[in-house]
């Protein structure tokens, strides 16, 4: 059903604010190319992330764009959560939003049941407290051929078709032609004497990032077996024993550093190895683009500092990479760049870049005749975003201590192109001693049940790890019915935490079955097991037993 939309009031300026609640990356892609687009038409833009949105803006600006994701089968981002119960307060009335106008650009994957249900639900409440539709909603699905590509470019020309009404163009904000480059986020200066040094050490990506030391890292997974498991056991620093740092069921974020040799390379390929250690002042050309919210203005720091920390070189990148590189471009190079950016060229595009997983800096390298200024790296490039890692230690067991299982990615292509995980890799970089900073995601939904009900758990590979912190809960408050299917490719090679699952079965606190797929001639996997359980499986859950499923 296409519901009519009423009229939005003019705007009193050629202005509006961009909110995204981003997770992987894709929703900040949309924000700043709809700002992109939006300041080239003579548009005043401000891209945030949801978590530095001021909950009063939404009284104080007259239009608000939310690009959202739906992560899984209608799950919230984590960061959209404080927001989002905001705004279901009882005590709002119908017209507190009557002042703005809005817009919704939702993200998801139609193969879930609740698709792009923080989007739906955003709408629905921006409607239901008075707020003003300028446009239909947007729905990404990555189920279609193109992704977000099939649908986001022609609701962004509907938004602006839309908008470009309501006010008209303001002197000093002239438009550019499609030839016109943007003008660059951030300005740099050349630092010279001693008057400034440059921190070696990242500032911390989040308020609440904590420094933590490696006390163990060991491989897990048999010597020469194809998948490479680590065991990563780390020590928060300033730990207070009253402290309670996390729960079991949740999760640690890493923000990884691109390895010195991308760095190198990357600098090679965009010709700036010549400037990579000369130290520069930032700071943002426009207060509607700011430099990152954690990084202080001005921020004196170098070329290759910005590529080790605060940039993703190592990522398949996305079409507004593109998009830059065509802008300082020529020739046949150009032509090739602007067709990845045309409707037309979208096959094209995933061809070269999803399927191969193609990453920015291989891009870089084919398409090293590019001239790039330097400030343009932050708009060149997608930020380094931290990657999070279920915990697999309860706090109880491990006093000031937390405990992860990580495969690292590391494998070749069909064409025998090598590829590698970024986080991973700078995990497996790390030796006993080395420090890192941490955080704590304590947003999600793995968590114990309250009393001692009857637990199911289903956990292939790494996906038991938060399963150990569950049991390590379990045995602690002394509830001793729970069922684990544990599923691997052959117990020799890579049965994680054996001996842990065993001593708990050997005392009576777990069932275990595991299902290796290739100790036999019939692989064998955890749904065959599960049947092979069923009675007790229903005793459980006739009797209030839970299900939980990770992997």
């Amino acid at each position: 059903m296409v519901w009519a939309l009423s009229e939005p009031p003019p705007l009193p300026s050629r202005s509006f604010l961009v909110i995204h609640a981003s997770v992987t990356g894709t929703a900040v892609d949309i924000a700043e190319r709809l700002a992109r687009r939006g300041r080239r038409e003579g548009w005043a833009v401000t891209v945030k992330g949801v978590a530095e949105f001021n909950q009063l803006e939404l009284l104080e600006t007259p239009l608000i764009v939310f690009v959202l994701p739906t992560t899984g089968n209608g799950a919230a981002p984590p960061t959209f959560l404080p927001l989002w119960n905001a705004l279901l307060h009882p005590s709002l009335p119908p017209d507190f939003l009557e002042d703005l106008r809005y817009a919704v650009f939702a993200l998801g994957d139609s193969s879930y049941g609740k698709y792009n249900w923080v989007g739906k639900k955003m709408s629905r409440r921006m409607d239901s407290l008075g707020a003003t539709a300028v446009v239909q909603r947007g729905e990404g699905d990555d189920q279609n051929e193109w992704g977000v590509e099939s649908t986001f470019p022609g609701w962004m020309d509907e938004f602006y078709k839309a908008i470009d009404p309501l006010t008209p163009a303001i002197d000093g904000l002239g438009q550019l032609s499609i030839s016109d480059v943007p003008p660059a986020r951030i300005q740099l200066d050349k630092v010279t004497g001693n008057t400034l040094e440059v921190n070696p050490t990242p500032p911390p990506w989040a308020f609440d990032v904590r420094w933590a030391k490696i006390r163990d890292i060991e491989r897990t997974t048999a010597p020469g077996w194809y998948q490479d498991v680590r065991e990563v056991e780390l020590e928060i620093e300033g730990f207070a024993e009253e402290q309670v740092l996390y729960e079991a069921g949740d999760v640690l974020e890493i923000r990884p550093q691109n390895s010195p040799e991308d760095v190198d390379k990357f600098l090679t390929s965009i010709g700036w190895t010549s400037i990579a250690d000369h130290p520069y002042s930032i700071t943002a050309r426009s207060s509607d683009q700011p430099l990152p919210p954690h990084l202080p203005s001005p921020y004196v720091t170098t070329l290759r500092h910005l590529l080790t920390h605060e940039v993703d070189i190592g990522c398949v990148p996305r079409l507004s990479f593109f998009e830059w590189l065509a802008a300082f471009s020529g020739g046949d190079m150009e032509e090739k760049l602007r067709h990845f950016c045309s409707g037309e060229g979208q096959d094209d595009l995933i061809e070269y870049t999803n399927r191969p997983r193609r990453t920015i800096n291989e891009v870089m390298y084919e398409f090293r005749s590019a001239k790039v200024p330097p400030e343009y790296i932050l708009d060149l490039l997608p930020p380094m975003r931290a990657r999070g890692f279920s915990i697999s230690s309860s706090p109880a067991a491990h006093d000031g201590k937390v405990d992860l299982l990580v495969a690292i990615v590391n494998y070749r292509t069909l064409m025998s192109t090598p590829r590698k995980g970024v986080c991973t890799s700078y995990i497996a970089s790390l030796s006993p001693g080395d420090r890192l900073p941490v955080r704590f995601d304590t947003s999600g939904i793995l968590r114990l049940p309250a009393g001692t009900p009857p637990l199911i758990m289903v956990g292939p590979g790494t996906g038991v790890a938060p399963f150990r912190a569950l049991m390590e809960e379990r045995r602690r408050v002394g509830a001793k019915e729970n069922l684990l299917f544990f599923g691997c490719r052959s117990i020799s090679q890579d049965f994680h935490f054996e001996k842990e699952w065993k001593k708990m079965v050997d005392e009576g606190d777990l069932t275990l079955s595991v299902a290796a797929s290739r100790d036999q001639d019939d692989k064998i996997y955890v749904q065959h097991r599960i049947s092979e359980h069923s009675k007790m499986i229903w005793d459980y859950l006739s009797r209030g037993g839970l299900v939980y499923l990770c992997g």
